[in-house]
């Protein structure tokens, strides 16, 4: 029987309840949700930012990337891949050094960043429940509804450290390593100081 008749039949008869409704999509007998192709999430990375970060006892701040993602691809295996264009929305703090007074004589000091750009994220997980990776990088700002923001103040030194951004690449080549191989469902997931929220 063709998928095409399979489907009018179903239509034909009483709604199936959920254990016939999964039945039909995993025998091809019905397309797949929208909502399983898509998934809203929140990537949030805190912790140490520049060489010298946390000697001074300064906060490091927060780094996320937040929007729509898109199923690309989905294995029998349990292996995913979602792609997506994620805001990102940075406040982080960097320490350095100074001269106090002379290069010979330095004191602590700190750089802060605030900062907003759109990248293109993929999130990879993998089978047997092996966690998910994320990769992401700067995309061409869709004007005016994306603009690349950046600002940076505070001492030289440290300043530098922050002077890539976007394309620094703190918030690519993450591990998650709690997700759970298939397709992502609303929950939160921590790894270290990388936490995935599925909403």
């Amino acid at each position: 029987m063709s998928n095409h008749h399979a489907v009018r039949r179903a239509g034909s008869e009483r709604a199936p309840n959920g254990l016939g409704l999964a039945l039909a999509f995993a025998l091809g007998a019905l397309p797949a949700p929208v909502a399983a192709q898509q998934a809203r999430v929140t990537i949030l990375s805190t912790g140490d930012v520049g060489n010298y970060a946390g000697m001074c006892g300064a906060p490091a701040g927060t780094d996320a990337l937040s929007g729509v993602l898109e199923l690309r691809s989905l294995d029998d295996d349990g292996s995913a891949l979602y792609e997506g264009r994620l805001m990102r929305v940075t406040n982080v703090m960097a320490c350095g050094t100074k001269p106090a007074p002379t290069e010979d004589q330095v004191a602590w000091c700190t750089a802060q960043l605030t900062g907003r750009s759109p990248m293109d994220v993929t999130l990879e997980i993998y089978e047997d429940d092996r966690g998910a990776w994320v990769k992401s990088k700067p995309a061409p700002p869709r004007a005016p509804a994306e603009p690349l923001e950046r600002q940076i103040s505070g001492c030289p030194e440290p300043a530098d450290y922050l002077g890539a951004y976007p394309a620094d690449g703190w918030i690519s080549g993450l591990s998650l390593e709690s997700v759970p191989s298939g397709l992502l469902v609303p929950g939160t997931y921590q790894t270290g100081n990388v936490t995935l929220t599925v909403h």
